[in-house]
């Protein structure tokens, strides 16, 4: 049984060992403020929150709000004495799920059948949410499938339809088309074939393959396909019609083609994805499959008589494909890759003789066959970018444990220099600047030793107004001089995201908007506010509402995106540039980023007027930022820290950091002179800093090593860069704090105050940490 116990000690661990003299075992984390108990309910699954009425700073009212905030199934019970019992009954009407008593000689049964309880929600959580997958998967499929699927009453009036069947009826909206059908009083089909189709339906309350001549909304005809049956009741009534209708008119005209020529070779021919196209002598096309109708927009027929130029293009090089053709022998096979470039692709070619049949004779025509290899050329490419990527990760990763050392001098020396210096000096003002400059530096070590361990970026509390004006200081240069930027930028609330994403995105819409510009010139327009969205509006954007929004708006006024490939823009590699000029990449990177923030992205376009994009990411309210490293308010404590650092310039910066807290710093820059001073002494020390990567013996060994001469001692440990080293293997292996370099004084202090509060826990060491 878990408990999170908002409660004193001495209630709790009484209850504990109630629970297990009656063998119930019970383990139970303590929650005295609303941070401890906010950051517990998110730690575990807890069995129920045990709340003790009286608690100061954190009243039951207070702890059922931030439980329920977290687990609506979490339980939520009182604990109280017997002579407080009389408060029960205003505790339940207050939203608590039950009562216990602590000296009720019932209490261990109670606890067990809450318990069960806990049990019971998780399950019936689980299973709510699975239903609700479930329903979601399927409704998706009904609505995202190509076939048109309905349901109309017995006598054929249309009452319910998916997108695909009203689409196949030239309709945009399925409740829009029932509603219309129903205020003309007509079906789907006319009165003629819907009386023939329930007549073949009543005979056997099934039918299949029944074609109709269907009349759209703009009044033109189609052939369909249905496929139905009847619902019936427990009693044999009909109580509707269910079933599915395929547009055929397509397929019916293929079917006529294949009837008119050789069927079986046809659907051979047509069949290939490769394309397939068969010259004459003259290099004029004879036939040609399919696939080469695709790439060109055009039925194959329609191709038929056209030279080789006017479809796969003409170059200059003597390796064009219609150059190839002509210089092909009449008995011989040639094989090559060739870019074509009216096909928009790499292709491997091969290139043979067509046999007439008799005699395997050549007729003087050339079989041309174009396997498409443009997505193995991008693969390649990628792969060869990944690769080059791999290597600069694993060098970047080896380099950033000495940068990360360097930093924290000039950092450290930074932070100490600007306690000297004045406010209102210049002198104050500079090494601010260098400060600032040092913590970016550190925050892109941070983004290469992401990318070298391949891990997903970080998020933080962000203001967007920060990392939109920066990406647009470094975008003015890189811009065309004919393109004006405008900006109107307010702030926000702070969203929860990575710094380097948004830049990113901030960077590709701008960057596509003045491309779009580049020939005539225009406005390029950014503007960041704050947007409220009711339910309605945030359920259309499949968003989370009612609730509040940093709205980014990226608007150009270039040539407009065109209507037949919008559907299409969001899509990997999909691009309208030239090969040299873009991979398609970006706004897919864009989507992917925004949805990967849970957040949504939009656009507007208008032919030759320009295209607005739209960012929407959930604001985070109730944030909390952390203090600087103000001297004024550092903690002040006594006693002796042994400071182990192979860099010695760290380690002084470092010991200085923890005298100017009032502690006594003795350096040591090798972890074998530092274990001998430990060992001579344990109980001098009032804990220890240590670096984790130095030669010899890295900071783990050293910390086991001291922690086997003295158990109760406190190692803080300081890495930069440690393959596999986490906070949850540090401590397990007894570290009491991991501080992650550059080490500013604030971290300092904060790992300091951290194992104050520790000891102040019952868990000192020999010589006690003490902070005023």
């Amino acid at each position: 049984m878990s408990l999170l116990a908002v409660a004193p000690e001495e209630d709790i661990h009484a209850l504990a060992r109630t629970l297990h003299h009656a063998g119930i075992a019970a383990a139970y984390t303590l929650a005295t403020t609303p941070h401890t108990l906010s950051s517990a309910l998110i730690d575990e699954p807890w069995d129920m929150v045990l709340v003790r009425p009286g608690l100061p700073g954190l009243s039951p009212t207070d702890a059922l709000h931030l439980a329920r905030a977290a687990r609506s199934d979490l339980q939520c019970v009182a604990l109280l004495h017997r002579e407080e019992t009389e408060s029960a009954m205003a505790l339940l009407k207050g939203g608590m799920d039950d009562v216990v008593v602590a000296d009720d000689p019932i209490l261990p049964a109670h606890m067990a059948r809450l318990a069960r309880e806990a049990a019971r929600r998780r399950e019936h959580s689980r299973l709510w949410r699975d239903m609700r997958h479930d329903v979601q998967q399927w409704r998706g499929m009904v609505d995202n499938t190509l076939l048109g699927i309905f349901r109309c009453q017995p006598w054929g009036d249309l009452v319910h339809a998916n997108a695909a069947f009203a689409h196949i009826l030239g309709h945009d909206d399925p409740a829009a088309l029932v509603q219309q059908l129903r205020t003309e009083n007509r079906s789907f089909l006319d009165k003629n074939r819907m009386e023939h189709f329930l007549s073949r339906l009543s005979e056997r309350d099934c039918i299949d393959d029944f074609e109709a001549d269907l009349h759209k909304v703009d009044g033109t005809l189609t052939r369909v396909m249905l496929h139905a049956r009847i619902i019936r009741d427990d009693n044999g009534e009909a109580l509707s019609i269910e079933g599915t209708m395929e547009d055929i008119e397509r397929r019916k005209s293929f079917e006529a083609v294949i009837i008119n020529a050789k069927q079986e070779w046809e659907k051979t021919f047509d069949s290939v994805p490769d394309v397939i196209i068969i010259f004459s002598p003259e290099l004029r096309i004879r036939r040609c499959n399919k696939a080469l109708g695709r790439l060109l927009g055009l039925h194959p027929r329609d191709l038929v008589g056209r030279r080789c130029e006017e479809v796969l293009g003409s170059g200059s090089s003597p390796n064009d494909a219609c150059a190839l053709l002509r210089s092909q022998e009449s008995a011989g096979f040639s094989t090559g890759e060739l870019h074509l470039p009216f096909l928009g692709g790499d292709f491997l070619v091969t290139l043979s003789p067509l046999q007439t049949g008799q005699n395997d004779e050549p007729a003087g025509d050339i079989v041309m066959v174009a396997h498409d290899i443009s997505n193995r050329k991008r693969l390649e490419s990628q792969l060869r970018q990944a690769q080059k990527m791999e290597a600069i990760g694993t060098l970047a990763g080896g380099i950033a444990h000495d940068f990360n050392n360097i930093l924290g001098v000039m950092m450290g020396y930074t932070e100490m220099s600007l306690d000297q210096a004045d406010e209102d000096s210049p002198m104050h003002r500079r090494l601010s600047e260098v400060l600032e400059a040092g913590k970016r530096a550190r925050d892109i070590i941070h983004q290469i030793l992401t990318m070298s361990r391949q891990e997903e970026p970080s998020r933080q509390m962000l203001s967007l107004s920060s990392p939109v004006r920066e990406t647009l200081r470094l975008l003015r240069a890189t811009l065309p001089a004919n393109v004006d930027i405008r900006v109107d930028i307010e702030d926000t609330a702070p969203v929860l995201a990575n710094q380097s994403q948004i830049q990113q995105v901030v960077m590709n819409l701008c960057t596509n908007a003045a491309h779009a510009m580049r020939a005539k010139g225009g406005v390029l327009t950014v503007a960041l506010d704050a947007v409220d969205l009711s339910a309605e509006e945030a359920q259309q954007r499949s968003l989370e509402g009612p609730a509040t929004f940093a709205r980014l708006r990226v608007r150009d006024t270039g040539h407009g995106i065109p209507s037949e490939i919008r559907e299409n823009i969001f899509d990997p590699f999909f691009t309208t540039k030239k090969p040299d000029e873009g991979t398609g990449m970006g706004l897919a990177l864009v989507h992917g980023i925004v949805t990967g923030h849970g957040g949504h992205v939009s656009f507007t376009s208008t032919a030759g007027f320009g295209t607005e994009f739209e960012i929407l990411l959930p604001v985070v309210s109730g944030h909390a930022t952390k203090a600087e490293g103000d001297p004024d308010n550092l903690p002040k404590g006594g006693g002796e820290v042994l400071v182990v650092d192979d860099e010695a310039s760290l380690a002084l910066v470092m010991g200085e950091m923890l005298e100017s807290m009032g502690y006594r710093a003795d350096i040591a820059t090798s972890p074998f002179e530092a274990l001998e001073r430990f060992s001579e002494s344990p109980s001098r020390w009032a804990f220890v800093v240590t670096d984790q990567t130095m030669p010899g013996m890295t900071g783990m060994e050293l910390a086991a090593h001291m922690l086997g001469v003295a158990s109760s001692i406190r190692v803080i440990l300081c890495t930069g860069f440690s393959e596999g080293l986490t906070e949850e293997a540090a401590h397990k292996a007894g570290i009491a704090r991991l501080l992650y370099k550059p080490v500013l004084r604030a971290d300092m202090a904060e790992a300091v105050m951290g194992l104050a509060v520790s000891a102040g826990q019952g868990e000192s060491s020999e010589a006690p940490v003490t902070v005023a």
